[in-house]
């Protein structure tokens, strides 16, 4: 089984994350197991060097975090960085991208309890959203590791998408992603800014947890209201007081996405603020926050 062969890598290679991994499958049971080993598999096959380099890239992207978890709570602020030089370190940067960012943030979604329950709220409340969409197109802004881009054809293959990231690493393992679920055909991939582009507003948008990495994220918001067509539905998520190498814009509360929305002109139908862990008093923790927005 995939979900055992991850395991037992991370057991051996990682042990540092053993109770993490414990600890989340003990929260979240047997639906966690059989949704990790399903995209395990759809994604890394049987290939044992690839789950190595998956449990190392999560290793050297979970250790990074939380080293600069513990520096955010002496400075309460992120380091000093411009997209343009997250850009030139991260996003173009072949060997950081394949071999620790993307199969990190992948492994993240389950490893992370945060991320974990970020995902439930997106199939419960946004997915069904979907449903009595006759016009079955939908725009993702900065697929990353293509996670969500693949849960709109898991619940509708009659989907079409049109992902857009800057990456080419990203680009390339979204298709790896999609392809593993028999949805290569479904996805049109782009490179291009959306600021200023010309592109046709559709009936569904989603953007995950990619404003804390721009250094003036109204002006993407405002463009990404542009993309939705009106009636139609959007689920955008940020970090807040989340710190790692690419995160240059500092949110603190979910009211804080929330003013930058209302100012883009979207409103806001839901959302849901998710903690990574329990720490001491006054201590600054990383989350999340997804909004439903029309």
């Amino acid at each position: 089984m995939s979900l055992e062969r991850f395991k037992q890598i991370l057991f051996e290679r990682a042990s540092i994350f053993a109770p993490t991994f414990l600890k989340v499958q003990a929260e979240f049971g047997e639906a966690w197991e059989i949704e990790f080993g399903d995209h395990l598999e759809k994604l890394f096959g049987e290939d044992e060097a690839v789950y190595e380099n998956a449990v190392r890239g999560y290793s050297k992207f979970s250790l990074d975090a939380m080293r600069l978890q513990k520096l955010f709570n002496k400075k309460l602020r992120y380091e000093d960085g411009t997209y343009e030089e997250a850009c030139a370190k991260v996003y173009l940067n072949e060997d950081y991208m394949l071999n620790q960012y993307l199969p990190g943030i992948f492994v993240s979604h389950f490893l992370w309890r945060h991320h974990y329950r970020q995902f439930i709220y997106y199939k419960q409340n946004f997915l069904p959203l979907l449903d009595a969409s006759e016009d079955k197109r939908f725009y993702e802004v900065g697929t990353g590791t293509g996670f969500y881009t693949l849960q709109v054809f898991r619940r509708d293959p009659g989907f079409r998408g049109y992902g857009i990231d800057i990456s080419p690493y990203s680009r390339r393992f979204t298709l790896n992603n999609v392809k593993g679920w028999g949805a290569a055909d479904s996805l049109v991939q782009m490179d291009l800014d959306i600021i200023g582009a010309e592109l046709e507003p559709l009936p569904f948008i989603q953007s995950i947890e990619v404003l804390e990495h721009l250094s003036d994220p109204q002006l993407f918001l405002n463009n990404m209201r542009r993309l939705l067509k009106p009636g139609g539905h959007g689920f955008i998520a940020a970090a807040l007081t989340a710190p790692i190498p690419d995160h240059i814009y500092l949110y603190w509360t979910p009211d804080d996405v929330i003013k930058q929305l209302v100012a883009a002109g979207f409103a806001v139908d839901d959302y849901r603020e998710e903690i990574a862990y329990e720490g001491q008093p006054g201590e600054q923790v990383p989350k999340v926050a997804a909004f439903i927005v029309s």
